[in-house]
């Protein structure tokens, strides 16, 4: 029982510095990226603006009573340009440590959607989401429920393509892979597709190269 104990803190403590290292290799991998093609640093991420009243999305939740179709975007409010790097031209370009093998399947792209993703020390009371939500299992079914809407229906696909259009496409280990060859859509990753934060569900772009 003693092992058991000591090795706890020791496993944990790994997770974090291999999330720390695999943090550090994309960032690293950008860098190499832009300073070899000569890209400009052009760092930008999708910015949804929501209905609801309150100082950050899960007060504005429980500001429309957790009604998902009532908490809508405001499209013409929100920003959905995604990019790491932009070329002398002017181009736009994601740049993700994957390969051409990695993406014969789905890998994760984007998550612009309402997310519970806070650091450990920072979640108990205090947090709007631990505050609004009785847990994991509520706040999953919000997500189902989200994707039910009408609204989802209706602007999912344009909050999709505008992103992923937004630019040139992948810069991958094995170069750019332009959109034309890669297919887009939304998941709820349940921690499938990338790291998730006490099992609290996410709604995500996935991407991977066309049959």
């Amino acid at each position: 029982m003693g092992i058991l104990l000591c090795s706890i803190p020791f496993i944990f403590k790994n997770r974090i510095m291999n999330g720390r290292i695999r943090v550090n290799a994309g960032y690293d991998f950008e860098k190499d990226i832009r300073k070899k093609h000569n890209f400009d640093r052009y760092i930008k991420s999708p910015r949804i603006k929501w209905t609801g009243v309150g100082r950050n999305n899960a007060d504005k939740i429980l500001s429309l009573g957790k009604n998902p179709e009532l908490f809508k975007p405001i499209m013409e409010e929100s920003k959905f340009i995604k990019a790491d790097a932009k070329d002398k031209d002017g181009k736009l370009y994601e740049i993700k440590k994957y390969s051409k093998k990695d993406l014969k399947k789905f890998r994760l792209y984007s998550e612009p959607i309402v997310k519970v993703s806070p650091t450990r020390s920072k979640w108990g009371k205090g947090n709007p989401f631990f505050d609004n939500f009785s847990g994991a299992e509520e706040y999953n079914d919000f997500l189902e429920r989200i994707m039910k809407t009408k609204w989802w229906g209706k602007y999912s696909k344009i909050i999709l393509d505008n992103i992923y259009m937004s630019n040139e496409g992948i810069f991958s280990k094995d170069g750019i892979i332009p959109n034309k060859d890669l297919e887009y859509k939304w998941v709820i990753n349940k921690g499938e597709y990338g790291s998730i934060f006490d099992n609290y569900h996410r709604i995500s772009i996935v991407v991977r190269i066309k049959d």
